[in-house]
């Protein structure tokens, strides 16, 4: 009768990681946590972090934009986004003027010192980017974006 090889034994520790290897959501947050570690590091300078910059970017991209209309665009919850306005106002980031039909309303708009804030921010924030995709060709980074927003994008409402 042969002997029987023996198989090494595999480490479980070894077996649960290569198990998570197969899960997307796990490369995700890996991704997900190497990319804002790095933006925070690029943001620092500035004094200012990534959902600051997003929610000044907000403003700046659609002018007359209200708070609750940046939660929304942002999947952020109402009651964070107070502090990050109100440190963005006292830097003089942006203007509030009440809605001319509402005023409940505040209508937000950047100012000039907002716009040259939100552009240093972005060249910084980009700069960490184009660093943590040197690997990817222009192409792979394009589908990239092209696919992690097919998952995060929700549908639209359901027919039927």
């Amino acid at each position: 009768m042969p002997l029987e090889k023996k198989q090494p034994e595999q480490d479980p520790e070894d077996a649960k990681i290569c198990r998570l290897q197969d899960l997307v959501g796990y490369h995700l947050r890996r991704a997900s946590v190497f990319d804002l570690q790095g933006a925070v590091s690029a943001l620092e300078p500035a004094n200012t972090r990534p959902v600051p910059m997003s929610v000044l970017l907000s403003i700046i991209e659609t002018p007359g934009i209200s708070s609750a209309e940046i939660c929304r665009a942002l999947g952020m919850q109402r009651a964070n986004i107070v502090p990050i306005l109100a440190e963005l106002e006292e830097r003089g980031l942006f203007l509030r003027e009440a809605d001319e039909s509402d005023q409940r309303i505040q209508r937000l708009f950047p100012t000039r010192r907002g716009e040259e804030a939100a552009a240093a921010w972005l060249a910084l924030v980009s700069e960490h980017e184009r660093s943590m995709l040197r690997r990817l060709t222009a192409e792979e980074q394009t589908e990239l974006r092209r696919l992690l927003a097919k998952i995060w994008q929700q549908d639209g409402p359901k027919q039927g």
